[in-house]
């Protein structure tokens, strides 16, 4: 049933929202299953006990259909609906929204209906989930339960990651401690290449050792974890990252921004942008824009939010630098041919974010004939050899002190500009 004029119902004082603690419940739109009235926002607080996730289900939905949904519509957030960062999908039509987890113990969502054009509305489930769940962010971070302290017996636990149609998943884990015994039949940890275990079975895990990163060929991977009766151990705790979340640049120049900018990043994210060129390459990274949560007041570092840069391919790589707030990184030259870029964001206040660009280049000639050739007592320019810097550039470097690969990473600091390679050699 739908009504586009109907007095019954104009919006007189409707109550609906609240605070929702109970360990599981029921949240429907006013009057359902009769016709939601005109002009109404409700808001709805679920908070379970610490320690546990909510999940959320649809038994029931049909709203008002716009494209962007501007009219009649449902929003789900991943905790507080006041930070826009929390926003997990804006919903309208009459086909229901998927399963969600929450990645703590808070959910909220929001109903809005404009005045005119009405339909029955919505009826959702909720409960308390200990572990396991619908994970649908563009990156998010599951664990075992009570970990780190020692997983109960008799678990079982399953998280089904649902991203973009269009991107894979991938699963790191950081920390992994399980009952060992071979074959792992007893405590294990269990991907599946889809959303079932009737998918791909991508191996079984216990133990201490890490499992290998993981990457599926769809946009759905399956993870489970089973304990028995007795001998546990720590847990283990893992992150996944959509290709949304997650790109490797291989081309020789590019840009890169923050998911969704310029409008605001996703709280509880974890991105990263692996920059891989040809060897003997180098990369020079430019930051174009930044706009994160301020630094912690306390400590004054970027403990919230922040963007961080490894000199290579891995967190275990040298730092060159954390920034956040507004602060304008300077341009930054790796010494290989690897760049990390990872973003990170808490549970609240999401900004703009960033945008970056970046080059790769090489030592437009082999160190030491720069070094010996050019430079050298009786410069070659002096015999016509065009491809040699000009002796303005090569001020202070035709010192026979410099070594050939100080020379070239001084020439390409002070070539090395965006739009713009040094003359190459034939």
């Amino acid at each position: 049933p739908t009504s586009s004029c109907n007095s019954s119902l104009i919006s007189r004082g409707v109550k609906c929202g609240g605070i929702l603690s109970a360990p599981m419940g029921n949240v429907t739109s006013p009057n359902f299953p009769g016709l939601y009235p005109y002009d109404t926002e409700c808001s709805w607080l679920i908070v379970v006990s610490e320690g546990s996730s909510v999940l959320l289900t649809f038994y029931h939905f049909e709203l008002e259909f716009h494209t962007d949904c501007a009219y009649d519509y449902i929003k789900i957030y991943n905790g507080i609906s006041e930070d826009e960062g929390n926003l997990l999908g804006k919903f309208c039509g009459d086909i229901s929204p998927p399963q969600f987890t929450s990645s703590w113990n808070v959910m909220s969502i929001i109903f809005r209906s404009d005045r005119h054009v009405a339909h029955r509305g919505f009826s959702v489930g909720y409960r308390k989930d200990m572990c396991g769940g619908v994970l649908t962010g563009l990156s998010g971070i599951i664990s075992s339960p009570g970990y780190p302290t020692e997983y109960s017996n008799n678990a079982d636990c399953s998280w089904a990651i649902h991203v973009s149609n269009l991107t894979v998943v991938t699963l790191v884990f950081l920390d992994f401690q399980l009952e060992n015994n071979e074959g792992c039949n007893f405590d294990f940890v269990a991907l599946f290449d889809g959303p079932t275990v009737t998918h791909r079975h991508l191996g079984n895990y216990c133990g201490n050792d890490l499992p290998p990163d993981t990457v599926t060929t769809s946009n759905q991977l399956l993870v489970v974890f089973r304990s028995d009766f007795n001998i546990g151990g720590r847990g283990f705790k893992a992150y996944y990252y959509s290709g949304e979340c997650q790109q490797v640049l291989t081309a020789i120049r590019g840009n890169f921004t923050s998911p969704h900018y310029p409008s605001i990043y996703p709280n509880n994210i974890n991105c990263h942008w692996m920059i891989t060129l040809a060897a003997g390459y180098r990369i020079k990274l430019y930051f174009n824009s930044m706009e994160l949560e301020d630094r912690n007041s306390l400590t004054d570092e970027c403990d919230y939010d922040s963007v961080v840069v490894h000199d290579g391919g891995s967190k275990t790589d040298p730092l060159l630098g954390s920034w956040c707030s507004s602060e304008q990184p300077p341009s930054l030259l790796s010494k290989g041919n690897k760049l990390l870029v990872i973003l990170s964001s808490d549970r609240n206040s999401a900004f703009k974010g960033f945008s970056a660009s970046y080059v790769g280049g090489r030592c437009p000639y082999r160190a030491w004939y720069l070094f010996f050739h050019c430079y050298s007592i009786t410069p070659m320019h002096s015999f016509g050899f065009k491809w040699c810097p000009s002796m303005s550039a090569a001020q202070g470097l035709s010192s026979k002190s410099r070594s050939p690969s100080s020379l070239c990473q001084t020439w390409i600091e002070r070539t090395f500009t965006l739009g713009t390679h040094p003359a190459q050699p034939r």
